[in-house]
């Protein structure tokens, strides 16, 4: 609709200009017009390369953007420069109808061929898109010629004041229609918003969805290993309690070993013992017989000497001290002084009786 109504206002500006040619205007409406054209000339120049530029909706928006204030301070030139010539027209009609009030009585017919050739030549303007500068009045007599280009003059102020309030509605609305295909690209661009976030959002629900899943799946694992883990503590203390009885155990069996060692080696030793005490006892009675057997062979001899005698009771000694009785006899006796005293005494009578066994008769064997 912009790039519309820039055609239309170049194209107006371009019939202005061909009018002017025809027509008799003043020199400041000349340089106005051809201003305007220039200018419409530079933003249809803008348009078209713009349009030869790619067709994003990104860099529509951004030459949108930027060529806007630039259109905008176009078209408030457009209504100022209409509004002023609007002014400097009623002026002028002004003055021109002060001057000829004479003739005030023929106008009304007149303006009603005129309105009606105004309306067409409004209707084939509107059609085609032309500006009210570019239409002419139709050839009259020579007479009513002042008069018809004072009506005519009048009519194109009232021309130029519509075109100007038409122009700016058109303004109007085109800014509004502008406003509310911004309005429907933000609302576009809401809704596609709205579509991704609601499709996050589904996404999310169902990431929700399986995530709580496996939060259960979690729970009843970590119930299963909480009940795991109780038990393997109740096997581990019965674990622990079979160790420690299997520790007892062989401490037990271990101490029974030793047990049964030590009482294999005290029988083993109780059989040397006894078998040493046998032997012992053996050579004791053979000590004491052989002893028996000298001393009967002795005295059947008779030739026992004291050196014998003291011979016998040295080995009597040792017989008593082998029996486990280290005491001398003497101590074994009484330990004290009389007792030593009995042993002298009896020493002293087996002497006298060894002296009267060598001192007594001997008795020939030979000779009996």
């Amino acid at each position: 609709m912009d790039e519309k109504c820039d055609n239309n206002v170049w194209k107006q500006s371009n019939k202005n200009s061909s009018s002017s040619s025809t027509c008799s205007k003043p020199s400041w409406l000349l340089l106005s017009v051809a201003d305007l054209d220039n200018r419409m000339k530079m933003v249809s120049s803008n348009a078209n390369k713009e349009e030869a530029k790619g067709d994003s909706f990104a860099e529509q928006a951004a030459t949108y953007y930027e060529k806007r204030p630039q259109l905008l301070a176009l078209l408030h030139d457009l209504h100022n420069g209409y509004l002023t010539l609007t002014d400097r027209y009623c002026q002028t009609l002004a003055k021109h109808k002060h001057r000829h009030s004479s003739s005030a009585s023929s106008i009304p017919s007149i303006q009603l061929n005129s309105d009606e050739e105004i309306f067409c030549g409004s209707e084939v303007d509107n059609e085609y898109g032309e500006s009210s500068l570019s239409f002419q009045a139709p050839i009259l007599t020579p007479c009513k010629s002042h008069q018809v280009v004072m009506d005519a003059d009048l009519i194109i102020a009232d021309l130029v004041n519509k075109n100007v309030e038409y122009e700016v509605t058109v303004n109007e609305l085109d800014g509004e229609e502008n406003k509310w295909k911004e309005f429907s690209r933000k609302i576009e661009l809401q809704k596609s918003l709205l579509e991704v976030l609601e499709s996050e959002r589904l996404v999310l629900l169902n990431e929700n969805a399986r995530l709580g899943y496996r939060v259960g799946t979690l729970v009843e694992e970590n119930k299963g290993l909480s009940a795991e883990s109780l038990f393997m503590k109740r096997k581990a203390g019965e674990l622990a309690r079979c160790v420690l009885k299997m520790r007892d155990d062989y401490r037990v069996c271990m101490l029974s070993r030793k047990i049964e060692n030590l009482q294999a080696q005290i029988y083993s030793l109780e059989k040397r013992n006894k078998e040493y005490y046998e032997q012992l006892v053996k050579q004791e009675e053979e000590k004491k017989t052989k002893i028996t057997m000298k001393k009967i062979m002795k005295h059947n001899a008779g030739e026992a000497t004291l050196e014998d005698f003291f011979q016998v009771e040295e080995e009597e000694e040792e017989e008593e001290e082998a029996d486990g009785d280290p005491k001398p006899r003497w101590q074994r006796s009484g330990g004290n002084v009389r007792g030593s005293g009995r042993r002298v005494s009896k020493i002293w009578d087996r002497m006298k009786n060894i002296d009267m066994l060598l001192c007594g008769p001997h008795y020939n064997a030979s000779s009996c």
